[in-house]
């Protein structure tokens, strides 16, 4: 199964963008190489303190295959990401077996592992979170094997594991913590002196390899292994810098501004429901027979370890909760916690055929179980590439664009090597000009393709202009979606828009594509200006906002425009995805390249108004003064005589 999954890998492996994060975390590998080779410093700030034994393993595989091209690079990184998942798999199936001594129920809860769309997508392209997560798989067995076998040596493997495991994410400690503590119980319920010997020599054995082996695959501990108490304080105070869309609001850290169900919404919302509803049944019936034999519970037997799988998935988010630590970008952070979910569902499983009772009862239920998997299935081929905008019918996706303004769909560019690829075909012989809401998404992604098509994708801030935009649904500056002008592709997802290729020169496009923009221009000169000013004149009608600059050049337009709508009551506003009055009516603040285009010498911009009563508008753009600072120019307009 493995094997096949491992192939499949392989063949779909070009298929994923880049993510933001994938520089970065290449670049803390190379970091960590040069300084152990002697040729360089370790990275400054909280950065110095992630881990990098993944990270490092990687350079190494591309240093010796010898790879200077970008693409070939990030094409192996997400091939050794992607068998690292696998590999947490292998060890998922073997613990399962372990725990049920059925091979079907290891087989259900390895293809629960594998099946699940976002962590799918993202064991190619996030080199973070993945590997914790198979790590993590990883050393709940090695922790099953060292207290089934007792001894110092199975102790001291599985504190290797934890140690790069810890190294990895500083959540790792929580394993870390709970082996010495389970080992604690046997040391007070040691009948005789060699019990308790043992007791105390694995427990022993088990935190010096943790230790030690963390200190070995982390270089900035190697001169201050103190300083591991500071990396600790640095991510349960992580940098607070990170904007997220939630449930229609754009929530910012502090944690003390996020609600307590953050998490454990994200995880119900985009987990298959038939995981969610086995693991509520496997939890359960742990539970149930902890209840009737406690004390099997404190002793080293199966059940303690089903206690620790419970604990592992309900204790994590309970301590982000207290210690108010920093998370974001829906529960990537958290991915780790579907190791022991998928042990505790193939449980559950087991514990409906076993109260099914009836052969015929029985075959019914791996009926259901093998239907569930084929939807994960199903699933996963329907989204491809972009499982990781998987969401499950818990969340309202009936209504067209209602998702993307709910919740961050997609949250780490890959979406945008797709962009670049509709354009390379649809432009085959030409040089393009491309500009994206986030210019390192695009280079980003610039760099895993060929090398021919790198060097004929130039960045705007490159050439000064953009014929080309590229947008995404990365937080939504406004819950509408801009008129379609110059629109050359979209792809949506559950319904929603997560990615839009168009074209800002319209010269550079066929005519049915460039006639809308014409016929926009034409219905907005028809009628008198709302607001006229020697950069631009702004129309409305109705709802939709018409930006007009007659005689245009691309460097005329750079700075952004700013639209600032005054609420009649702000204390009276809708559910919207933004907080107008935390940003004193912010509307948007965009740029042309995203809402505009450029056509015969002219410039056009449209953008509508949200549906809230407005008092006032506040119109602009930001300016460059002689000393070279942005400065941001309004002006006030007065709605009242057009209140809607």
């Amino acid at each position: 199964m493995l094997a096949v999954f491992a192939a499949a890998g392989a063949a779909v492996v070009d298929d994923y963008g880049v993510s933001m994060d994938e520089p970065a975390q290449r670049e803390l590998g190379r970091a960590a190489i040069d300084y152990v080779l002697g040729d360089g410093a370790l990275p400054t700030g909280h950065y110095r303190y992630y881990g990098v034994s993944f990270e490092a393993p990687l350079l190494v595989v591309e240093r010796l295959l010898g790879l200077a091209d970008s693409r070939a690079a990030y094409l192996l990184r997400h091939l050794l990401t992607h068998l690292f998942f696998l590999a947490g798999g292998f060890f998922c199936w073997l613990l399962a077996h372990r725990l049920f001594g059925d091979r079907r129920l290891a087989l259900f809860a390895l293809l629960l592992y594998l099946l699940h769309p976002r962590l799918y997508a993202h064991s190619f392209f996030n080199s973070k979170d993945i590997p914790f997560l198979a790590m993590f798989m990883i050393a709940l067995w090695l922790a099953e094997r060292a207290f089934r076998r007792d001894t110092a040596a199975a102790f001291a493997l599985c504190g290797a594991g934890v140690g790069v495991l810890v190294d990895l994410r500083v959540m790792g400690l929580a394993l870390f913590a709970a082996v010495p503590g389970l080992r604690a119980l046997d040391l007070l319920q040691a009948r005789d002196g060699a019990g308790r010997r043992r007791a105390l020599a694995t427990a022993a054995a088990f935190v010096l390899a943790a230790a030690g082996t963390r200190t070995a695959v982390a270089p900035w501990l190697w001169s201050d292994p103190a300083a591991v108490v500071d990396a600790f304080a640095t991510f349960a105070r992580h940098p607070a810098y990170a904007i997220t869309l939630f449930q229609g609001e754009l929530l910012s850290w502090p944690w003390t501004s996020i609600p307590h169900h953050y998490l454990p919404t994200w995880m119900a919302i985009t987990t298959p429901p038939a995981a969610l509803l086995l693991t509520l049944v496997g939890a359960a019936a742990v539970a149930r027979r902890g209840a009737a034999r406690p004390r099997d519970v404190l002793r080293n037997t199966g059940l303690r370890f089903e206690w620790l799988l419970l604990a592992c998935l309900v204790l994590p988010p309970a301590a982000v909760v207290v210690l108010q630590t920093n998370v974001y970008d829906g529960w990537r952070q958290m991915y780790f916690l579907y190791a022991p979910l998928c042990l505790l569902a193939a449980g559950g499983l087991r514990g409906l055929l076993a109260a099914a009772g009836r052969p015929r009862l029985r075959r019914a239920t791996w009926v259901l179980a093998a239907a569930a998997l084929a939807g994960m299935a199903a699933d996963m081929v329907r989204l491809h590439p972009h499982q990781a905008a998987y969401f499950n019918f818990l969340v309202d996706r009936s209504t067209p664009e209602r998702l993307r303004t709910r919740y961050d769909v997609l949250y780490w560019g890959t979406e945008h090597r797709e962009g670049l690829e509709h354009l390379l075909a649809r432009h085959p012989d030409e040089t393009l000009t491309v500009d994206a809401a986030n210019d390192s998404w695009l280079r980003n992604n610039r760099a895993i393709l060929p090398a021919a098509a790198r060097d004929r994708i130039v960045r705007a801030g490159e050439a000064g202009r953009a014929d080309f935009f590229i947008s995404t649904a990365r937080r939504p500056r406004a819950p509408f979606p801009p008129p379609s002008l110059g629109v050359l592709y979209t792809r949506r997802v559950h319904g929603s828009t997560v990615l839009t290729v168009k074209a800002v020169d319209l010269s550079r496009v066929d005519e049915a594509t460039a006639a809308p923009a014409r016929a926009a221009y034409r219905a907005a000169a028809a009628g008198e200006p709302l607001f006229r000013s020697a950069a631009f004149d702004l129309h409305l009608d109705g709802r939709t906002l018409t930006w007009v600059i007659e005689s245009c050049r691309p460097e005329d337009i750079q700075p952004r425009f700013l639209l600032e709508a005054v609420p009649v009551a702000p204390d009276d506003l809708p559910d919207f995805p933004l907080r107008h009055r935390e940003r004193g009516g912010q509307v948007m603040n965009f740029r042309f390249e995203e809402y505009g285009v450029r056509f015969d010498g002219r410039c056009l911009a449209r953008r509508i108004l949200p549906d809230f009563p407005i008092r006032a508008l506040r119109v602009g753009r930001w300016r460059q003064d002689e000393a070279g600072e942005w400065r941001r120019e309004l002006t006030a307009i007065d709605l009242s005589a057009r209140r809607r």
